[in-house]
């Protein structure tokens, strides 16, 4: 039932003052039980027709999809189910020029999605050769047994600038439809060729995708790229797409320092996670939907790339909150990235601005790489956008023990505490709470981050035993009401 409510009152907003999209029917197919072959069908003819003027391709799967999928009905787009990817085809075969024959599981899936968008084409795994061929598709290019690298020397002008797809050519459909869209190159996970595929196709590019982690991050980074979680991602190509009113931060009320308690702020890790964002996030008990949400003051990162790519999934969080619920960005901008190893840290600076300014939104994470140090963040806090930062290491994230270093009045305030079961619980850290200052207008210890890890089994069900266990003079607020306190009291002390 609590779903329900937030997506009648989601589209109710959606009514009220927003720009209707361009097209007037969408065509949906459900993933469920879809098999991987006809996925890519479906995905990469969806990117094809991301811009069509009448209609689109929604493949329904849950989590904000449905709920922006219902905001599409509210604005009076004519919903049509399809049972079979073939009556897509069928539907769409006016803005198909052809296939291009990939085999799934081989480089041969990323170099055909690459291909898609430039050559009007779908993609057809060559299980699927007789059956599109009686559909009538023509064969435009058949790249079984080529690799990621001929790829990119051969049809290098293809594809635009600044975007890059990093997908496993073991996932059929997801994220695939996106790359189509935008004319992105995709390769596979490398590390090492992802880092020089970024920088062929920078400056400051954004690589969607996902890979090892903190090998694939660091490449991206050294290529002066951010990173865009979004390997399971779906219907970004007409998400991206998709007007939205313009998004309005909900601000949380103005918390004048009292004298002699300690000021903690509970803030939810991996919001740099766009496909997170826009599938699970929202549904469920753990998150947006838990019983506990709204209860006590808790700070939510959100991907501020969702500003551009599912800006109707950012809107329904500020318009669904709570006064308890503060926002702040992910960690890295606009997408994931390591301080530390950034050539040109004033550039993606820079970059980021646009976003923020987007998605309105004032306070930053970022994660740096167990390495450097704090001062590698001032660009960012020389943004006019920005009003503070929120720092974690890569591991633990509270590595620097809640240091915090000023520039221009503005601090950057790293975590102070990691809640997770193989770090600290909630009886560590309240025992380590009762030892801080209780001097906020004078002594900065007073105020102390906690990041809660996203993937615990009942993450505000643990703050919330957190609360409970912390001594009276503590008070709870939102990282940004932190952020305001800590510029009010001391800001004047770090011009």
């Amino acid at each position: 039932m609590r779903l329900i409510t937030l997506v009648l009152i989601l589209t109710a907003a959606c009514i009220a003052g927003q720009a209707k999209p361009g097209f007037r029917e969408i065509w949906v197919l459900r993933r469920d039980g879809l098999p991987g072959p006809e996925h890519l069908l479906a995905a990469t003819l969806q990117g094809l027709t991301a811009n069509n003027e009448d209609a689109r391709i929604w493949i329904r799967q849950g989590g904000a999809y449905e709920i922006v999928l219902e905001s599409m009905k509210k604005d009076g787009i004519k919903v049509h189910e399809v049972a079979s990817v073939w009556e897509l085809v069928d539907r769409f075969r006016a803005q198909t020029k052809g296939m291009v024959v990939c085999k799934i599981g081989t480089d041969s899936i990323n170099v055909a999605t690459s291909l898609c968008g430039p050559k009007g084409c779908v993609a057809v795994d060559e299980s699927l050769l007789d059956k599109a061929r009686s559909e009538g598709l023509e064969v435009i290019e058949d790249v079984r047994g080529m690799d990621d690298r001929t790829a990119l020397t051969k049809y290098r002008d293809l594809f635009r600038k600044g975007i890059v797809v990093s997908q496993s050519p073991a996932i059929a459909g997801l994220l695939r439809d996106y790359a189509v869209a935008r004319y992105a190159y995709t390769c596979g996970t490398d590390p090492e060729f992802v880092r020089e595929v970024a920088q062929a196709f920078g400056p400051n590019a954004l690589v969607y995708g996902w890979g090892k982690e903190r090998e694939w991050v660091t490449g991206i980074s050294q290529a002066n790229a951010t990173a865009v979680p979004a390997d399971l991602a779906v219907n970004l190509s007409v998400m991206s797409k998709l007007p939205a009113k313009k998004l309005k931060r909900p601000r949380e009320a103005t918390i004048k320092s009292e004298d002699s308690v300690r000021y903690i702020a509970f803030v939810l890790s991996d919001g740099d996670n766009l496909q997170w964002f826009c599938g699970g996030f929202f549904v469920g008990p753990k998150y947006w939907n838990s019983s506990l949400r709204g209860k006590f003051p808790f700070t939510w990162e959100v991907p501020v790339a969702a500003a551009k790519d599912a800006p109707r999934a950012l809107e329904y969080a500020y318009e669904t909150a709570t006064p308890n619920d503060g926002f702040v960005t992910g960690a890295g901008l606009p997408g994931y990235t390591y301080a530390h190893q950034q050539p040109d840290k004033e550039a993606l600076a820079k970059q980021a601005s646009d976003y923020l300014r987007l998605a309105d939104l004032s306070t930053v994470g970022v994660i740096n790489n167990n390495a450097g140090n704090m001062e590698e963040i001032i660009p960012l806090l020389d943004r006019p956008e920005v009003k503070g930062i929120l720092y974690k290491d890569y591991w633990p994230y509270s590595g620097r023990n809640g240091a915090i270093i000023w520039h221009k009045g503005k601090p950057c305030l790293s975590f102070k505490f990691d809640m997770r079961k193989d770090r600290e619980t909630p009886e560590m850290i309240a025992e380590e709470v009762a030892k801080m200052p209780a001097s906020p207008k004078t002594d900065e210890g007073s105020y102390a981050l906690v990041t809660v890890l996203a993937w615990q089994d009942d993450p505000l069900g643990e703050v919330q035993r957190t609360i409970k266990l912390l001594p009276a003079n503590t008070r709870v607020v939102t990282a940004n009401q932190m952020i305001s306190m800590l510029r009010e009291n001391f800001g004047e002390k770090h011009p």
